[in-house]
């Protein structure tokens, strides 16, 4: 399919006309019911009826179009609506929370924006329109809500001038480690990526998905919704905080309707595990899943083999669960394992690890560190672990940081030619290249890909390598009064050396019968017995004020800086006395 067309929007209107009456998307507004859908010629319909408006409205090929929608129809047809009109679709997450709406600010100053597209009800609850009086320099905005075009009227629409490197759309980064750029996909990226992703996971229009990720991620948006699309697959979308109110409910839609290939980070699968109870898991049904994809965040071991345990009794194969990786630069897929594969992981000598050796140990060695692999790509993709600083390809023993080089690797950063350079045009000491520098560290084994961390997050103490990731799976395995999953591990420097600090959520803001210091007490000996590692500073702060990026990551480097200045909200503090 790939060969014939230079855009997704042209395989959606082949299937208007091959299969016109037959459901494409549904949304769950409860997380199981249907509460309302559209076959293939309403949607077909509903995007050229859009793209039709934005025309009249004086767009023009390649204008950005901010999207700011809830999950469901409206913001596909919209979406595909921008590819209709040949716009620059610029998705982005409702902003709730303070760095939220910093961050929308951010992303329409840089894309230049001059349509914003939403819904009548946030538009009104987000007070959109006293936010763009505040703003003079967004008064050039023009904000069209979806509910006033008229999406029966079609006629308008004519067929977009546009090739297969045309820009497609600008997916902004989640901004963990960094002020979030605007990475931008053409539409070839993404039929390649889509290609990679159908491939390796034997998506077709059989296939059932099941989706609760965000719209405005990649992950959800690509793998979630555009595949299914792609394919002529059904696909049944619920919102995030759907499944977050009640993981019951992404597995329960996946028994209704059959579903065959969903996904979710490491997190759903643990919240899963922790959340069903066993007289809930008689109704669940997962034995037509063929793919869990594992990704967006570090992949546990742990969780793996705790998710199989809790659900092989409700039909959960084996084969199951994949690991994923990729990020926004690289189209959202690098790798993953593949249909007919388990998942796998490599046990490594903690020691050795932390001096970017890989030395395979056996599982019962102390101290061993367990890794899972996220796969291999089925487009070709020439994936090369470097040495970050002198750019010489690593020794199959050594970890490195990933670069790679394939049609999935984006077009660069919108108006930022340095950063797109230095990421997007990187050589090696001999001259290969271009590849794109992912900024993860990892090595390659038996063709598998293994992700160790980020360099921008490692934590050096007296030249050992650690990865916060696993000092935060530490602390909240710590003390019962640690809340999962909403910790950072940060270095700060004095004038001699890194010292580890650790910032971490608790449960309540009540203390537990031992008081704070029996917590602090805690992490500090888990840390040190784990690691062999001594804290500087343990802060702890209250439930759900950890700062996270729009898709659930933890913003480390902006945690360290708030605690640096003093501006978290404190539970308890111990710093070891200078």
């Amino acid at each position: 399919m790939i060969d014939s067309v230079v855009s997704l929007y042209q395989v959606l209107h082949q299937h208007a006309k091959d299969r016109p009456h037959e459901m494409a998307f549904a949304y769950l507004e409860n997380g199981i019911d249907v509460s309302s859908q559209v076959t293939w010629k309403e949607l077909d319909q509903q995007a050229q009826a859009f793209a039709a408006h934005l025309l009249a409205q004086g767009l023009k090929n390649g204008d950005r179009v901010l999207l700011l929608y809830p999950s469901g129809l409206k913001f596909l047809v919209a979406f595909m609506g921008c590819m209709y009109a040949g716009a620059v679709a610029v998705p982005s997450s409702i902003p709730y929370r303070e760095h939220a709406v910093s961050r929308l600010i951010g992303i329409v100053t840089d894309a230049k924006v001059n349509i914003a597209c939403t819904t009548k009800d946030v538009f009104e609850r987000m007070g959109i329109s006293s936010f763009l009086k505040k703003n003079r320099k967004f008064a050039r905005i023009k904000v069209i809500l979806h509910e006033e075009i008229d999406l029966e009227n079609a006629s308008q629409w004519h067929d977009p001038d546009i090739e297969a490197g045309t820009l497609c759309f600008l997916q902004y980064t989640s901004g963990s480690t960094s002020i979030p750029k605007g990475v931008m996909i053409s539409h070839y990226n993404l039929l390649r990526t889509i290609e990679d992703i159908r491939a390796g996971l034997g998506f077709n229009e059989s296939t059932v998905m099941v989706t609760w990720m965000p719209i405005f991620h990649d992950l959800g948006l690509i793998y979630g919704l555009l595949t299914p699309l792609y394919v002529g697959a059904k696909c049944y979308i619920m919102s995030p905080l759907t499944f977050l109110k009640r993981p019951l409910n992404w597995l329960m839609a996946i028994t209704k309707y059959r579903g065959t290939h969903t996904a979710g980070p490491n997190f759903a699968y643990e919240l899963c595990c922790r959340k069903i109870r066993e007289e809930e898991k008689r109704e669940i049904d997962l034995s037509t899943v063929d793919v869990f994809i594992n990704a967006a965040e570090p992949i546990r071991l742990e969780t793996v083999e705790k998710f199989w345990k809790s659900f092989k009794e409700c039909g959960l194969s084996p084969y199951a669960q994949k690991g994923g990786y990729g990020l926004a630069e690289a189209t959202v897929k690098v790798s993953a394992q593949r249909l007919d594969d388990k998942i796998t992981y490599a046990c490594l000598d903690s020691s050795e690890l932390e001096r970017n050796r890989i030395r395979l140990v056996s599982h019962d060695t102390p101290n061993h560190y367990d890794i899972v692999s996220v796969g291999k790509s089925e487009i070709g993709a020439d994936i090369r672990i470097v040495n970050p600083e002198t750019k010489q390809l690593c020794a199959p023993d050594e970890v490195g940081e990933i670069w790679v080089r394939s049609d999935s690797v984006a077009m660069g950063y919108w108006n930022r030619p340095e950063e797109t350079k230095e990421a997007f045009h990187a050589y090696t000491d001999n001259g290969e290249g271009p590849y794109l520098r992912t900024g993860d560290l990892g090595f390659l084994l038996n063709g598998d890909l293994y992700i160790t961390g980020r360099i921008k997050d490692m934590i050096i103490v007296q030249g050992r390598n650690f990865y916060p990731q696993d000092i935060e799976l530490t602390v909240e395995k710590s003390h019962p009064a640690v809340r999962p999953g909403c910790g950072a591990a940060f270095a700060v420097r004095d004038d001699t050396s890194e010292h580890l600090y650790v910032v971490q959520e608790v449960r309540e803001d009540s203390p537990p019968n031992g008081g704070w210091d029996e917590v602090i007490k805690a992490i500090r000996m888990a840390i040190a017995k784990n690691h062999g590692l001594r804290a500087h500073g343990v802060a702890l702060i209250p439930p759900r004020t950890i700062l996270k990026t729009t898709s659930g990551k933890i913003r480390r480097s902006a945690t360290r800086q708030a605690y640096l200045d003093g501006k978290l909200r404190l539970v308890a503090h111990w710093r070891a006395p200078a």
